[in-house]
């Protein structure tokens, strides 16, 4: 099924026309920057951060990255725009700097002990492949395969998967295939667990514009979440199988629409 192309100036003239409150959810990595080989190096551009600035200080404009990374990273990058943050797939959220700055822990009592038996395997499966490594969260862990070769990295990470889904199958746990990384987080967990928190505390009834722009998996839980909600409009990047009603082209093209949404 082919989905249509986003009308920028449709979107742009819906939120001109906005009475009520705006909200504005956006994914990071593959959204507002090109994936970057390197967690600790992907740190948003100047650029970047003064246009979310700009868009989160619009009156009744609330503004959220949805991210997969942890609290840390996201605080570090952030704090200067005042933007809402939700971290590790929807483990964590906090609302803009206007509203609270406090994080909510959205996962109910995890057992750290799971990483104890998971971690060997990934230790395993880094030291067998040149160029993967390790990245711990304070929820999730994650193995990243991207500065690997790239036939070899998938095929071990097929086979890590196997083998995870052996030992899991008495644990609470998900696997997330991303973009090179697979990631176990709890099952209970995922971004549109953050996105309904932040709904139901922003009220619903008072937001008549809603965007959310993302591109990987992870982001399709809450597209679908989002879909029925009739005036909420929700876009992917690039062309792809997806569950949001359109796309936008590049990382560009969603940093102009960021952009021209706070010059309104």
């Amino acid at each position: 099924m082919s989905i249509p192309e986003l009308d920028y100036t449709d979107v742009l003239s819906q939120a001109a026309k906005s009475t009520k409150k705006k909200l504005v959810l956006l994914d990071y990595d593959g959204t507002l920057t090109t994936t970057h080989k390197l967690p600790e190096f992907a740190k948003p551009s100047q650029t970047v951060l003064d246009h979310l600035k700009t868009l989160a200080s619009q009156p009744d404009t609330y503004v959220y990255i949805l991210s997969g990374r942890g609290r840390h990273h996201l605080d570090e990058w952030f704090a200067s725009t005042g933007v809402g943050l939700s971290a590790e797939h929807g483990c964590f959220y906090k609302h803009p700097a206007n509203i609270h700055n406090k994080w909510y822990c959205l996962v109910e009592q995890v057992d750290p002990s799971w990483k104890e038996t998971i971690r060997p395997l990934f230790q395993h499966y880094t030291e067998r492949t040149p160029g993967s490594f390790i990245e711990e969260k304070e929820i999730n862990l994650t193995w990243h395969y991207r500065n690997a070769d790239p036939e070899f990295g998938s095929w071990q990470a097929t086979e890590l998967q196997v083998n995870l889904e052996k030992l899991l199958s008495h644990m609470a746990l998900s696997i997330v295939l991303g973009n090179k990384t697979l990631e176990l987080r709890p099952s209970s967990i995922d971004k549109s667990t953050a996105v309904r928190s932040i709904l139901k505390d922003l009220q619903l009834p008072s937001l008549d514009f809603i965007l959310c722009i993302g591109d990987g998996k992870t982001d399709e839980v809450v597209f679908s979440l989002l879909n029925e909600i009739p005036h909420a409009i929700t876009s992917t990047v690039g062309k792809k199988q997806t569950e949001a009603q359109y796309y936008i082209p590049t990382v560009d093209k969603v940093n102009k629409l960021v952009e021209d949404l706070g010059k309104l």
